[in-house]
């Protein structure tokens, strides 16, 4: 059964756009600019959830998410807030809202949030089988702090979503601080977990705050959140001081794809049933023996290469599996007239299109997903001509 998303916003463009994502991943979604005519179709039925922004005149988001409460059954409620109302986005939480996304809201991060809406418990099984599924199964089922170390793209977040998703604050939202300076008081004491992605990549002064917010929080049997944080493999005592001490009590070291290549056959099932239905198209299986090939592959993008791999195949064909002549691959042999320079920057601006593709051209999320500033962001940009 299709779900059935009301996005209410009075910026047009952003709910609109919001809407055509939706749409292209399988959902039957509706925009729509204002309060008052909201509650008029809720009040028709067929709405599933409900994504509102809060602040809108004269009919603001917490009288539409009241309105949707008192409905029979009631949809399911997710608001948005910018900066400075994370106090109002918590009010809303007590109304009945399920959770909250902080402006500005990716493509990404909308999707995974209703998908988990949708079945919180639900097992990626091609993702997390075997030993590390049962290691995740055994971190839900305890408060204490949690590190998760892996290769960008391994699949930390959807780790962290998963040790949440199946732990008894699932009911509680689960909040992400990226900026520690800027996280709200009220904000973490509503949260089941409090995720730090890239605690690594926190500059010292964020990662003096952070320690700082960290040590003030009530312990989570006492009713505070558990916290949970991401960084890379190499990340130590020696490169985090008393942060790393703070953030690795129970740490877990998640494998590259490379390492699990085991999964790769359903975890491609899995991705290329979800790209056929989005694109609406009859997605090709790999071949045994181009299964073997893609098995054989290093996979330096994890599991976000293999997520393009199957889009270029439900797009394309079957002969996407075919990695010979993708770019990004590691050359097999160094043959004279090979230039390290040239390699690596062609390199480089296939990864900032892979990132204008992922976050529509939002710099903000750009900036995050590729781990650099919005200065050297812009700076490289417009080197690669991609400014625009």
């Amino acid at each position: 059964m299709t779900t059935t998303v009301l996005i209410v916003d009075d910026n047009r463009s952003a709910a609109d756009a919001l809407a055509l994502v939706l749409r292209r991943s399988g959902y039957r979604a509706e925009s729509l600019y204002d309060g008052a005519a909201a509650l008029e179709r809720l009040a028709a039925g067929g709405i599933d959830v409900v994504l509102t922004d809060l602040k809108m005149e004269p009919v603001d988001g917490m009288s539409v998410l009241r309105g949707a409460r008192e409905l029979s059954p009631p949809p399911e409620v997710l608001v948005f807030t910018g900066y400075g109302s994370v106090a109002t986005a918590v009010e809303a939480m007590h109304l009945g809202a399920r959770d909250f996304l902080t402006k500005p809201v990716t493509p990404t991060q909308l999707l995974e949030r209703l998908q988990a809406l949708a079945d919180p418990s639900a097992e990626a099984a091609s993702e997390w089988s075997g030993r590390l599924g049962r290691q995740l199964e055994l971190l839900a089922g305890v408060s204490s702090t949690v590190l998760l170390r892996g290769e960008p793209g391994s699949g930390r977040g959807s780790a962290a979503a998963r040790i949440h998703a199946r732990s008894a604050r699932g009911e509680r939202p689960l909040v992400s601080i990226a900026h520690p300076s800027r996280i709200d008081a009220d904000t973490l004491a509503a949260a089941g977990t409090a995720y730090v992605p890239q605690v690594d990549r926190l500059p010292p002064e964020e990662a003096a705050t952070l320690g700082r917010v960290l040590d003030a929080l009530p312990r989570p049997e006492e009713g505070g959140p558990r916290v949970v944080a991401s960084a890379l493999p190499t990340w130590s005592a020696h490169a985090g001081g008393p942060l790393y001490y703070q953030l690795a009590v129970l740490v877990l070291d998640i494998p590259p794809l490379r390492e699990r290549v085991e999964d790769l056959p359903a975890l491609f099932e899995r991705i290329l049933a979800e790209r056929s239905q989005a694109l609406g198209r009859t997605a090709p299986r790999p071949t045994p023996a181009q299964l073997e090939r893609l098995q054989a592959h290093h996979w330096p993008g994890n599991l976000r290469e293999a997520a393009a791999v199957c889009e270029r195949a439900t797009v394309f064909g079957g002969e996407a599996f075919d990695l010979a002549d993708q770019p990004g691959r590691t050359p097999a042999d160094l043959e004279q007239g090979f230039s390290l320079s040239r390699y690596l920057e062609d390199e480089e601006r296939r990864l900032l299109e892979q990132a204008i593709r992922q976050t529509g051209g939002n710099r903000t999320a750009m900036s995050r997903l590729l781990g650099v500033e919005r200065n050297t962001l812009r700076y490289k940009l417009n080197k690669h001509d991609l400014l625009e």
